[in-house]
């Protein structure tokens, strides 16, 4: 089971307040769980580290025009959530 440090829990927190969905499996997968995201138009990837449960990685996509945005820790995942635009991302 997901056991998320203080950083991942507030990413996950802060996600599901801007109205994502999130999806976390029954199991990590080779020792990282891989939460599912959705909005709207967004999708994406959340890894989270099954030994110390911090923040990994986060892929997110805008789908009309598949425009990616990524970042690699947790200072960089909250970042990437500071500039989420409501209506995606230009190409």
């Amino acid at each position: 089971m997901l056991q998320p440090n203080r950083t991942a829990a507030q990413i996950i927190n802060r996600l599901r307040e801007a109205g994502f969905t999130v999806n976390i499996p029954d199991e990590p997968y080779r020792r990282i769980y891989q939460l599912r995201l959705s909005r709207g138009w967004y999708f994406g990837t959340l890894d989270v580290s099954a030994d110390k449960g911090r923040a990994l990685r986060i892929s997110m996509t805008w789908q009309p025009n598949m425009t990616n945005r990524k970042g690699n820790g947790a200072s960089e995942i909250i970042g990437l959530l500071n500039t989420l635009p409501e209506h995606g991302w230009q190409k």
